[in-house]
This record gives structure tokens, C-alpha cells and sequence, in this order.
């Protein structure tokens, strides 16, 4: 039978009524054979008129054919169907993203305790209810449930949102215009921003300096903008376009010899002060709100090519010139390296802290400099993802010291391999390994099917449960992902379907394993993750279907670790070349592209915002673009 929704609606006299009611037949979802009601009669008092959200809060939504709150009974933190529908009636009448919504509910407590629930939702569960839990049938029907109501309000004169559910008319010339002002307004918050660069750097010089210090910043903004420029060219560009009188122009020895003062804690200093400042903005906006996920990362300058010196261990003599191993050739080049923490996921991709990794480091000291860098600016820091480099005792030591949750795909050793060869001869597909501990959150092993395997044998129902589809990744996010997964795997779009996005995640956990003594075939049949995150506290109520849906959902987040690896991409873009082996320097370097990427991510947001009451996550402004207009715009003129 086909997905139907029959909707019929009535005004007697001075009543509002609406009835809804769907059939959801089976599919990839736990909804099969239930049908939904949904209802409203409202009274309208002559002398205090209802407001919409009266109205949606006097909804009521009932399911029959079926149980689908049957964990409402043991789980300790569920929420029934009526509220979510409620709430996302609510906020498609008013024509919101869920992001809007929570801003509502944020500045009107009330507003939640209402629509029926017992604490405020996340925006982040807000979002996975209605696009990953529900299916298709049931949006549909809040949209329609949500449509009626609009309509009845607005004929009974009960002040309601524009046409919301009306399709935009727009032409070419609406286009265009909207992209004039889309440069214009990008200009205009530029000119905002561009203290974010200026005013966070400082350098030690005499009291009696004749050439302004600010011109030492909009010299290298102005090198970082022109992409693959050494400091000779860029200060030579800026000369040309600068209006700054001769008097307060220097040459790039002098700017080199100035900037090479600054050591390692300064650097970092003006780095956070610089991104304390761009989340405050950002959270002026309601951006960065809630629970943050994180990565941790190491990324590497362009190879030296220059002459090393050896010391009597073989080991060049500069402890931050690392070796590295090319894959494919198998040659060694050595880079400078540096490594960061940046937000990822359903927010703004800001880079809050950064240092340089020295030979000898260990990951452990890596992820505790950064967490409390991070930490101070940003303390509600939920979640930090790291790679497989990281399942290291102490970084987990670490991450618990600081209080967030971490996950990373762990190393399949001996005991691994054979806890998934145990797994396989038993035919289980998800296993849960929980340690506790004396403080903190329990430890969890986590195992479960890679999906680009053919060792569990699919038919029916349970193949199409293991089919990825695009529910599992967020939509809001997702072009952004492609973009960064293309980005990162140099890959042709056409050439990539829907169900690579999860493959390549797990495929990415998977590398060098085969080298691993045990069963090969068994240990490629689990991907294996390492966390303490309570999303994985299951009951032993569970199925193995329900806990392996909680852990897939879960899992999933791990793709958003490719945002810092397109994060790099775009940084390098703002770099300033150099042929110094002065690690501190090029650390300054790595830092102020940090702060040009930074405010590109500052200025697309409140460009988007000056368009948008709610925006998505894709850029609005590419970074190309930003790069040519502050290129044009930054430090040309002394400051005010």
C-alpha cells in the first residue's frame, strides 16, 4: 500500500479544527503499520485571541496500530512523539530551521514547557528527531498539519508568519541583485572584522619606533591574501597598494626581523585572544550554543626542500624538522608541523588553539595543551574526535583530566582481532565493551559492521536497515561535508555515491591493518571506535538492532573529523611562504592564517545572517572570495 496523508480541516462558527491522519507503511525505519492522528479544536475568545503557538501547543498527536514509545518505560531520558510534533509544527508554521527554534526556546522558557517538554530540547536533537528519526510520511504530515493550522489561523485574523510554505519567485535579475548585495554587505562586515586581526597582535619594540606597528599587520594579512606568496612579494604588493605615506612602509627584512622576536607562547596568546573574540561574536549572533563538538589534528608545512644538518643520531638538528613518509613512494621528507583544535560539526568551523609539535612529543601533551587552550575559551566543550594516532592511554587520561568526552577509531591488536572473530562465528554484528572507571564517565570498546564487507549475509528488512542513506548524515551539513570529503580525497563528485560517505569513514579507521598479526578477514569485517561518551550507555533491554542503530547514529559524527582536514586546506590558502628554518616564525606564519580563516568564517556568517534569519552551514562567501576582497580592502588605508 502507498505512504498516504488525508488531511481535512472545518471552522464552525468561532472554532479552529484541524484533523490529520497517516498510514506509514514498512520501510527503513521502526514505523511500519502505524498510523498518526493529529487534531486541534480550538475556541476563539473575543477578547483574548490566541497566538500561534497557542494553537500548536493545544495539538494533539496520537498513534495507533502499534507502540512507538515502548523505551518511554525504562529510558531515562525520553521524550514522547507530541512534543517533537508540536514543536516542529511550530516551527515550520513560523518558516524556522531548528536552529531558530532553539533561540526561541532560549528567550522564552516557556515556550518548551508548553509544547510538553520536560526540559528544554537541543538544537542538535531537535535536528535528528525530524530528519533522521522520522520518516518521510511523518514530515510530510507535520508540514501538512502545519500548513492547515497557518490557514485556519490566518482566517480567523490570528497573526501568523507570511506565506511561508509558498515556493520564492526568483529570477535572474533577482539573482543578480541579491548578489550585489551579498559584495556589499560582505564589504560592510569586513570593515567590522578587520580589527579581529589587528587589534589581538602585538610586538615588541622601542618606544621611539617610527613605523606604525599596525602596518607590520596589514603587511602580512595583505601577503596572506595573495596565496603562495613569500614575504618579499607580498611586502613588495603592499607598497603598491597601500596609502600609507613612504615614511610608514618597510622592507621585508625589517618585517621579517621584527616578527622572527616573537616566540612560541606569545604567538599562541595573540592567537586566542583573537579566537576568544570571534566566538563572542559569533555567540552574540546564536551561533556556538550548547554542547561543542571538536578535532584534534596535526597537519604539516610544505616539504623542505633546503639543506638539513644531522645530528650524530641521524636526526636533523632542528627538532621541529619532522620526518614523514609518503604512502605511495615510500620517500621521507621532512616538514614543519603544527597541530590544532577546531570546531566541527553543526557550527561555525573556528580554529581555537594551535602549537607547534617538536620531535619527541607525545600525543598525550599535544591533547592537554590544546584541550586547555580551548578549554578556557570555549567551556562547554562536549566532544573531541581524533585519528587513530591518538589511541594512546594517556590522551584518554587526558581528555577525562579535562572533562570531554573523546572518540577515535582504536588499534586492532591481537586481543582486538580476536574479539572480532569471536563476534563473527557468534553472528553478532555490534558489541558494546564497557569499562568503568573511579571517576568520570565508563570507558566503551566499540565494534561494529563495516559496511563495505559482504560477511553478514542480508535479506529483507535487515538489508535495508544496513543500507546508508543520506537520513544518516545531517543534512544541514552535508554540503559542506561533500565539499570537505572531495576536498580531502580528490575525488570526481560523479564518480561518488550516497553510500561511499559512511564507507570512506570507516574505510578511513581501517588503514595498515591488514599488517596486524591475526584474522585478517575477521578484523575487516568491525570497524572499532574508543570513547566514554554516555550516548553508548545502553540497556539490557536493547536488541542488537536497536543498539547497533545507536551506535551507527554515533559512529556517524566521526565523519565530521573531515572538517579540519578541509579546514587546512583552506588555511594554507592564507600562508605566508618562507624559506626559514626558524620554527617560530613559521609558526606566526600558521598562526595568522589561523586568524584569516577564522574571520572568513566570521564574515560568511554574518553575511548569511544579514540574508537569512536562519541560515545553513555551506558557505555564503568562499574563501576565494573573501581572500580577493581583503586582499583589496584590508590595511590599505591607515587605521582610524
Amino acid at each position: 500500500m502507498k505512504e498516504t496523508a488525508r488531511l481535512n480541516d472545518y471552522t464552525p462558527d468561532e472554532r479552529i479544527g484541524v484533523v490529520a491522519r497517516t498510514e506509514i507503511q514498512p520501510g527503513n525505519h521502526n514505523w511500519g503499520g502505524l498510523t498518526l492522528h493529529t487534531s486541534l479544536r480550538y475556541a476563539i475568545g473575543k477578547r483574548n485571541p490566541p497566538t500561534f503557538a497557542d494553537l500548536v501547543s493545544s495539538l494533539n498527536v496520537r498513534v495507533s496500530g502499534g507502540d512507538l514509545d515502548d523505551r518511554a518505560d525504562w529510558h531515562h531520558n525520553y521524550t514522547g512523539l507530541e512534543p517533537w510534533f508540536r514543536a516542529h509544527v511550530y516551527r515550520l508554521g513560523m518558516g524556522w530551521q531548528s536552529t531558530r527554534l532553539k533561540r526561541e526556546f532560549n528567550d522564552n522558557s516557556w515556550l518548551a514547557d508548553r509544547f510538553g517538554f520536560d526540559t528544554e530540547p537541543s538544537q542538535s536533537r531537535l535536528w535528528e528527531v525530524f530528519h533522521e528519526s522520522w520518516p518521510g510520511v511523518a514530515q510530510d504530515l507535520c508540514r501538512h498539519t502545519a500548513e492547515r493550522i497557518v490557514e485556519q489561523a490566518r482566517e480567523h485574523g490570528i497573526a501568523v508568519p507570511d506565506d511561508v510554505f509558498q515556493p520564492e519567485d526568483r529570477n535572474g535579475e533577482s539573482e543578480r541583485s541579491e548578489k550585489r548585495l551579498t559584495d556589499e554587505k560582505m564589504k560592510e562586515v569586513w570593515a567590522q572584522a578587520k580589527p579581529f586581526v589587528l587589534d589581538c597582535f602585538s610586538l615588541d619594540r622601542a618606544e621611539n619606533a617610527s613605523i606604525p606597528e599596525g602596518t607590520f599587520w596589514e603587511a602580512h594579512a595583505h601577503a596572506g591574501t595573495l596565496q603562495d606568496t613569500y614575504t618579499e612579494g607580498g611586502l613588495d604588493a603592499f607598497r603598491v597598494n597601500t596609502t600609507r605615506p613612504e615614511d610608514q612602509q618597510h622592507v621585508a627584512r625589517t618585517h621579517r626581523h621584527h616578527l622572527q622576536q616573537l616566540d612560541v607562547d606569545s604567538i599562541r596568546s595573540m592567537l586566542q585572544s583573537t579566537a576568544q573574540m570571534l566566538v563572542a561574536r559569533a555567540r552574540h549572533n546564536g551561533e556556538l550554543q550548547g554542547k561543542l563538538s571538536s578535532a584534534i589534528d596535526i597537519t604539516k608545512g610544505v616539504a623542505w626542500t633546503g639543506e638539513i644538518e644531522w645530528t650524530d643520531d641521524d636526526h636533523p638538528e632542528s627538532d621541529y624538522l619532522l620526518g614523514y613518509k609518503d604512502k605511495e613512494t615510500k620517500n621521507i621528507d621532512y616538514h614543519f608541523q603544527w597541530a590544532t583544535i577546531q570546531i566541527v560539526g553543526l557550527d561555525v568551523p573556528l580554529v581555537l588553539d594551535a602549537i607547534p609539535v617538536h620531535r619527541g612529543m607525545p600525543r598525550d601533551e599535544i591533547v592537554d595543551e590544546l584541550l586547555g587552550g580551548a578549554l578556557d575559551i570555549v567551556p562547554d566543550l562536549d566532544l573531541v574526535m581524533m585519528d587513530r594516532e591518538f589511541d594512546v592511554e594517556k590522551v584518554r587520561e587526558s581528555c577525562e583530566k579535562h572533562g570531554v568526552h573523546y572518540l577515535t577509531p582504536g588499534k586492532k591488536n591481537a586481543s582486538e582481532r580476536a574479539t572480532c572473530t569471536r563476534l563473527r562465528q557468534a553472528g553478532k554484528r555490534v558489541r558494546v565493551e564497557t569499562q568503568q572507571t573511579i571517576t568520570g564517565p565508563d570507558r566503551k570498546r566499540v565494534y561494529l559492521p563495516a559496511r563495505n564487507t559482504d560477511v553478514f549475509e542480508q535479506t529483507g528488512e535487515d538489508a535495508q536497515d544496513e543500507e546508508p542513506g543520506e537520513e544518516e548524515q545531517r543534512e544541514e551539513l552535508r554540503q559542506e561535508l561533500v565539499a570537505d570529503f572531495l576536498d580531502v580525497t580528490d575525488k570526481d563528485p560523479d564518480d561518488v555515491d550516497d553510500d561511499q560517505w559512511f564507507d570512506d569513514v570507516l574505510e578511513d579507521v581501517r588503514e595498515n591493518e591488514a599488517e596486524l598479526p591475526g584474522s585478517e578477514e575477521d578484523a575487516a569485517a568491525y570497524a572499532y571506535f574508543k570513547t566514554n561518551h554516555p550516548a553508548f550507555d545502553t540497556s539490557e533491554a536493547d536488541s542488537e538492532e536497536e543498539m547497533l542503530s545507536t551506535v551507527r547514529g554515533f559512529i556517524s559524527r566521526y565523519s565530521n573529523r573531515w572538517g579540519i582536514e578541509n579546514g587546512y586546506k583552506q588555511i594554507k590558502k592564507f600562508r605566508v611562504r618562507t624559506t626559514s628554518k626558524d620554527h617560530e616564525y613559521r609558526y606566526f606564519n600558521f598562526v595568522f592564517a589561523c586568524v584569516l580563516y577564522n574571520v572568513w568564517r566570521l564574515v560568511d556568517l554574518l553575511v548569511k545572517l544579514a540574508f537569512e534569519d536562519d541560515p545553513d552551514y555551506s558557505p555564503r562567501v568562499g574563501s576565494t572570495t573573501f581572500i580577493a576582497l581583503a586582499g583589496s580592502y584590508i590595511g590599505l588605508d591607515p587605521p582610524d
